[in-house]
């Protein structure tokens, strides 16, 4: 009884260690940094989808004046962004 009571607490702890942290950068915030980092002289930047995944946002974007495309990627606690992919037709 006593080794079922510890690893019930055991249990616990571990799923409330893997719980995702709290994002301090909303999903709009991320999009218009994207927006920032991309738009340039020669058209506009549109976003075309935004995924969440291990506390960032994927963020695919398009400059169809400029004929841009891509992906980035930005933290949901710093607001750091990566590009993870682009391309000019």
């Amino acid at each position: 009884m006593k080794g079922i009571a510890t690893m019930f607490i055991f249990l616990i702890f571990i799923i409330s260690g893997c719980n995702t942290a709290e994002l301090k950068v909303a999903e709009e915030q991320a999009k218009l940094s994207v927006i920032e980092q991309h738009t340039k002289h020669i058209g506009k930047v549109k976003i075309l989808s935004v995924d969440l995944k291990r506390n960032s946002y994927l963020i695919k974007w398009e400059n169809e004046e400029n004929c841009e495309k891509g992906i980035d990627s930005v933290d949901g606690e710093s607001g750091a962004i990566e590009m993870i992919e682009a391309s000019i037709c």
